[in-house]
């Protein structure tokens, strides 16, 4: 029998079980069918068999199957992160963590790390955090050395997004340093690339350059273009906190010219290009030139607003 048909029997013996059972056995039946539509893709269709496990579970006694009750969160917040709704998930996963906490799970540490990964993308930096300074906190309480780089790493991001330069220039340092230690390179370079963001926004073009040069080089060898033409208009931007006006402008149409022959649709990378180009021809006396940039950047930004209002309604 092929694994296919096995699995149509198993669907078809847990269908019947749905029918003629109660309780938690029936449960159970749609947790199993939950499993089965997922391996299938069918994310919808699991989203509803799980939740409709947690409402017979949760009828019943909550109390008596938290082991259960974890399980078809975990499997909610899974199937919501498949559907791009990641405040959902967030959400499933606090409730099976919940469940975990009674159980003393030993991998509550690593779901507390899926959640923070999913308040992140939903853009709740704050509960991000939390989440991961808390999975730290746990695998340091039992002696589990598990982690750490990406833990520094996500809190680094989240910090970034509030804009809280110190804090995550530190976080990532971290990371950094735990990635060297596993003598992992590309998540190495990938610190530096942050840290280079975090140092444009922070001014500082000492650091800008150390970090933007160390993963130029790694970015350029591999082909990663939108990493090259991004870290060079990060250089372009420390070479002009330096008052090297030639040289900024040099590597921002370097930048731009790059950005453009790969054919990628990159406007809004364009414009803050644009825009420190307008600013050293402002400053080299050109205020004309300048002018013409400033206004066509303008005409553009227009016209994206415009759009997004008619998107939003």
């Amino acid at each position: 029998m092929s694994e296919e048909r096995e699995i149509e029997e198993v669907e078809k013996e847990l269908w019947e079980r749905v029918s003629r059972d109660e309780g938690s056995i029936r449960a159970h039946a749609y947790v199993a069918l939950g499993r089965i539509a997922f391996d299938k893709g069918k994310f919808k269709e699991s989203l509803a068999l799980c939740e409709t496990a947690k409402e017979i579970f949760e009828h019943d006694d909550k109390s008596k199957y938290p082991s259960e009750l974890l399980d078809v969160n975990t499997g909610i917040s899974r199937n919501y992160e498949k559907l791009d709704r990641e405040e959902d998930a967030a959400k499933a996963m606090g409730i099976a963590i919940d469940a975990a906490r009674m159980l003393d799970h030993e991998d509550l540490d690593d779901l507390l790390r899926d959640q923070g990964r999913y308040w992140y993308r939903a853009r709740h930096y704050e509960n991000s955090i939390a989440c991961h300074l808390e999975a730290m906190s746990i695998s340091q309480m039992h002696f589990r050395n598990e982690s750490p780089e990406i833990d520094n790493f996500n809190v680094g991001l989240g910090l970034y997004e509030l804009k809280r330069y110190e804090e995550a220039k530190d976080a990532f340092l971290r990371s950094r340093a735990a990635y060297k230690e596993l003598n992992e390179i590309p998540q190495v370079v990938d610190c530096d690339f942050h840290l280079t963001e975090i140092y444009v926004a922070l001014e500082n073009a000492v650091e800008i350059e150390h970090h933007a040069h160390k993963a130029l080089d790694f970015y350029t060898v591999i082909c990663y273009d939108q990493r090259v033409w991004t870290l060079k208009y990060f250089l372009g931007i420390a070479n002009r906190i330096l008052e090297d006006r030639e040289t900024a402008s040099r590597l921002f149409d370097e930048a731009r010219n790059l950005a453009v022959a790969m054919g990628w649709q990159e406007w809004e990378f364009l414009i803050k290009v644009d825009k420190e180009i307008a600013g050293l021809y402002r400053a080299n006396g050109m205020d004309d030139s300048a002018d013409e940039i400033l206004r066509r950047i303008k005409s553009i930004e227009e016209l994206a607003a415009k759009e997004s209002a008619h998107e939003a309604a």
